[in-house]
């Protein structure tokens, strides 16, 4: 249910995105403005990324088999990796038609209705980066919350846009176009870094909950715990492996350390508002001896 939820935000951003892209490039060649074609181009990924986020989240729903043991998860981390590393391109591309207005400078040719779409656009993006955001920390979808992070940029962008053609309309010279499709490279790769940044944390396995925090926990929950340690921590924020050392007293049985691990990771569960899968190495107090 939660793969086909995901599925549907996707699909409707991708219809909104389409429309604001189209609208923006074909404006942009009419009225020879390249900062707004840059955009438009900006605002082909997030179609694209939309597309790889559909087939991503398709792959991921599937359960867990004989050759993927803990399920197909992480190939909606992988579909983010791919929606930066298209930002990276997009990048270079707009640089690269920056770099070849001022070798082959042209005037654009603008007035303040071209301005109107401009201004559509930016609500619609505003609407997409607000609403999938939203789902993306409901959902604890890494897919949604980094094509948000994307389509916030857009806002930013659509809005030096607007102001770089009502400048040009009011008479400042077009050289302001392209240095500002150079602004605009700056904060898609800004936004490329953020999604790279938190999607390698994943996939290498970096720790995702502070070891002192976690054990403070364990010792709150159950005053028998004599010590905690060895604590490993790894996933996202939709599942968390933990995986750690506790030392108990000798006495307990079997069926209380099996008791004791079922309810912390019941306990974590509930702390962190997420799934958590626990394992936990007993070890009996006499090991201090």
């Amino acid at each position: 249910m939660r793969y086909k939820q995901i599925s549907r935000v996707l699909f409707s951003i991708l219809i909104l995105n389409v429309v604001v892209a189209l609208l923006k490039i074909i404006l942009g060649f009419i009225y020879k403005l390249n900062s707004l074609s840059a955009d438009g181009f900006h605002a082909i990924t997030d179609s694209s990324s939309n597309v790889v986020g559909l087939i991503a989240i398709k792959i991921a729903s599937k359960p867990p088999d004989e050759k993927h043991p803990y399920g197909h998860q992480k190939f909606e981390t992988i579909a983010s990796m791919i929606i930066g590393i298209m930002l990276f391109i997009i990048t270079l591309k707009i640089i690269y038609q920056a770099i070849n207005w001022f070798l082959n400078p042209v005037n654009p040719n603008v007035n303040f209705i071209s301005i109107i779409p401009l201004i559509l656009s930016f609500f619609i993006n505003l609407f997409i980066s607000i609403y999938e955001y939203q789902k993306g920390k409901k959902l604890k979808s890494d897919i949604l919350i980094s094509d948000s992070i994307h389509t916030r940029s857009d806002l930013l962008i659509s809005l030096g846009v607007i102001i770089v053609t009502v400048l040009i309309v009011l008479g400042f010279p077009p050289i302001i176009d392209p240095i500002l499709s150079l602004i605009i490279a700056l904060f898609i790769f800004y936004s490329c870094y953020e999604i790279l940044k938190k999607t390698t944390s994943t996939l290498v396995d970096s720790k995702i909950i502070d070891n002192e925090v976690l054990a403070n926990l364990i010792y709150q929950e159950n005053k028998d715990i004599i010590d905690v340690h060895k604590i490993r921590s790894r996933g996202n924020q939709n599942l968390i492996y933990i995986d750690m050392h506790i030392i108990v007293p000798k006495n307990m049985t079997v069926e209380d350390v099996h008791n004791l691990s079922h309810h912390l990771e019941n306990v974590l569960g509930n702390y962190f508002k997420t799934e958590v899968e626990l394992i936990i190495h007993i070890e009996p107090d006499n090991i201090l001896d």
